[in-house]
């Protein structure tokens, strides 16, 4: 009793003391590491719960979910087919009566033939202008018919006829469509394109050549 602790008493103080700490290093090792990893793991399950869950009958959340997109997916492909089925592209299926008015445009042409594999220069021109003018997309509903007027052997020059229909309505057609630019210009981009094909092939002439340069049209 001289103010000291007895040495029972520290010891009792120091065992206490322990315990403690080991409470709390076994609390802190309980505690999760990441709590909000913890949460969203439980979200998740109860997301899946969710979805299990019977909304009437025997049909499930997920089998209702399900449902509408197949069912979507299945609008869609129907209406894709029946688009296809029932559209029509103007541009290929066309009534040659909405496109003529019992009016006719004529156009007078001249150009030089460079070469051609036979003598008989009308026949290949005339075929060829049918050719061009009929496969065109803006004026093939339109053409008529094509034929050569008269040929000079002097300078190789032939003279030829184009004939067209007009439709109903012709105010813009006749100032863009059937011009005589436009119209020109039709037979000269195919001349051009020949003559890409002509200089990669024989520079013998085996077909029909023409002048592009030498082209008018009135």
């Amino acid at each position: 009793m001289n103010g000291h602790v007895p040495e029972r008493e520290c010891q009792a103080i120091e065992l206490q003391g322990g315990r403690e700490l080991e409470e709390e290093n076994e609390a802190d090792h309980n505690k999760p590491l990441n709590p909000e990893a913890s949460m969203t793991k439980k979200e998740r399950a109860y997301y899946w719960r969710s979805c299990g869950d019977t909304i009437f009958w025997k049909c499930k959340l997920w089998m209702v979910i399900s449902s509408v997109f197949l069912g979507l997916l299945l609008v869609i492909i129907i209406s894709l087919i029946l688009y296809s089925e029932v559209y029509i592209d103007e541009d290929e299926y066309w009534d040659p009566e909405s496109v003529s008015s019992g009016n006719y445009r004529n156009f007078s042409g001249r150009l030089q033939i460079k070469c051609a594999a036979q003598s008989n220069y009308s026949e290949d021109l005339t075929k060829r202008l049918i050719d061009v003018y009929s496969s065109s997309p803006a004026l093939g509903r339109y053409f008529i018919t094509a034929q050569v007027d008269s040929f000079s052997y002097e300078n190789a020059t032939a003279f030829y006829q184009l004939v067209f229909s007009l439709p109903p309505v012709a105010d813009e057609f006749m100032k863009y469509t059937m011009s005589e630019e436009f119209v020109m210009n039709v037979l000269r981009q195919n001349i051009y394109d020949q003559e890409d094909t002509y200089d990669q092939e024989s520079p013998e002439c085996t077909k029909i050549r023409l002048d592009p340069a030498s082209l008018t049209l009135t």
